[in-house]
């Protein structure tokens, strides 16, 4: 009996509760000589990511191209078609995609996916955190990108195989992703950030009263994440989140447990510790500077709460990360 939809990292790769914050690490077998458009060989990549490139065939035929209904906390995806089919089910939406066609999944969405034998393509995962960073300077894009969204480059009939911006987009992504190129991740970075936009500009504008209710959600999500990037350092109630979104805590909180695995407490706890944690790495500000620009009353209050995320005390993790 199943109680609940699977939460998975990767499809197949369990959430164990707790949301992935980075991509670094993600377990890579590229030996099998899978390879897309224009793409010769492929290495495993040994450096960290910002993001997850494979191709289709990579990971569906592990589950014999039938990937069942699944969610992924915070990580948003982009599937694209170069070859085949795939029949889709999105929440409660169900749809086939063919080549030259691209989909977004955003964080929460329950899909399931049935590819042709002949498929082909790529899946690109990004957690939300690098999606808003990728998109921070273009906010009204990356609201955009809070729902479904399907891109179709309309090939003609006799068309051999897909071509248009999406495609070059990806193509170039490929060839990067398994190079070794000087600036490699900066070069990563940017044609994302190109494809997303892209995409985002492709998505209708729709009224919000006709979002879908994980949209809505969503949409809610994102309103609270701008309002704690804004006010984290101020140690605001949950209330006054809830109330600026205009949801009560309950609310909030059951919206931040489905988008993003975690409760909205945890989110502000979070970012407070981000920002501690590249303060000590990357300054030699004082802990007790450190502990009143992040809003902390004293510094002894604000080692307790970092030793008590972290582990070790704000020095240690100084330290250890020199």
């Amino acid at each position: 009996m199943r109680n609940s939809i699977p939460i998975y990292k990767l499809y197949g790769e369990r959430d164990a509760n707790r949301p992935q914050t980075e991509l670094d690490g993600f377990d890579r077998d590229l030996s099998d000589g899978s390879d897309g458009p224009e793409v010769s060989e492929q290495q495993p990549i040994t450096e960290p990511e910002f993001f997850h490139l494979e191709s289709i065939p990579e990971r569906s035929r592990l589950h014999d191209l039938h990937i069942k209904p699944h969610r992924h906390t915070n990580l948003f995806q982009l599937l694209y078609i170069t070859n085949g089919t795939a029949k889709i089910s999105f929440d409660d939406q169900n749809l086939t995609m063919q080549a030259g066609q691209l989909i977004t999944v955003p964080p929460g969405t329950v899909h399931g996916f049935k590819f042709s034998d002949d498929i082909d393509g790529w899946v690109i995962s990004l957690t939300d955190h690098h999606l808003q960073e990728i998109l921070a300077p273009a906010p009204k894009l990356l609201a955009r990108l809070d729902q479904t969204i399907c891109v179709d480059s309309n090939l003609p009939p006799d068309q051999p195989r897909p071509s248009g911006p999406v495609d070059f987009l990806i193509s170039q992504l490929v060839r990067e992703y398994y190079s070794h190129n000087t600036g490699r991740l900066f070069a990563l970075r940017h044609l994302l950030g190109l494809l997303l936009l892209d995409v985002g500009r492709s998505a209708p504008q729709g009224d919000p009263a006709h979002l879908s209710r994980q949209e809505q959600k969503t949409a809610k999500f994102r309103k609270f994440q701008m309002l704690v990037e804004r006010f984290y350092k101020h140690h605001k109630s949950l209330e006054f989140y809830a109330r600026e979104i205009g949801i009560t805590t309950t609310q909030l909180n059951r919206i931040a447990k489905d988008i993003y695995g975690m409760t909205a407490s945890e989110v502000l706890q979070n970012r407070l510790m981000l920002e501690a944690k590249r303060t000590l790495i990357y300054t030699d500000i004082a802990v007790q500077q450190i502990a009143d620009e992040l809003g902390f009353r004293d510094a002894g209050y604000f080692s307790r709460f970092f030793a008590k995320k972290a582990g070790i005390p704000p020095a240690q993790f100084r330290s250890d990360h020199r």
